[in-house]
């Protein structure tokens, strides 16, 4: 299935009716502006031949995780293509409450595609923006947890310039919160 403007609509409809109602944590603000954050925040960064494929990745990014949605579903419905990357950007809740949180992203990190990795660092880069209101303790633990992640990513794995820009745009927002 050929990743279209029209399939991207179709991506942002979907994930808006999924979403529908959820709230971000801290300023509850409507989940869906996370994954169109992302969005927006990649194509304005990575310029790729695979534009809609990375773009329709971005706003169901969250879809399988957080929402009553299976990746066969957005195979069915977005391709396969779609489908292996939502996968990749998918945690493992299980995995996460055996290892940890952090060790469980880095492991992921370290072997995802390099497509997959832009998305998941813009991810990680929304989510320290969007921590404006959450209390002292969640940030430090956020902080200290991203970076743990960008240092094992820049000794455990060959970086593009693209990630290398944006790990450098999550450094400078986690700069913010450090001289609070």
């Amino acid at each position: 299935m050929q990743v279209t403007a029209e399939l991207l609509e179709k991506a942002i409809s979907f994930a808006l009716e999924k979403h529908k109602g959820v709230k971000r944590k801290g300023d509850g603000r409507p989940y869906i502006l996370h994954p169109l954050s992302v969005l927006h925040t990649l194509t304005a960064i990575k310029k790729s031949k695979n534009a809609f494929l990375l773009a329709t990745v971005c706003v169901l990014h969250d879809c399988v995780e957080d929402c009553d949605v299976t990746i066969q579903e957005i195979a069915e419905l977005f391709g396969y293509n779609v489908a292996a990357m939502v996968e990749e950007l998918t945690s493992d809740k299980a995995e996460i409450k055996k290892i940890g949180k952090t060790a469980y992203l880095i492991n992921k990190m370290l072997h995802m595609s390099s497509y997959a990795l832009c998305i998941k660092l813009v991810d990680r880069l929304d989510n320290i923006k969007d921590m404006g209101s959450m209390d002292a303790a969640f940030k430090e633990k956020q902080i200290n947890s991203t970076t743990e992640i960008l240092e094992a990513l820049a000794v455990g794995r060959k970086l593009t310039k693209t990630h290398k820009l944006i790990m450098a745009m999550i450094a400078k927002e986690m700069g913010k919160y450090s001289k609070k």
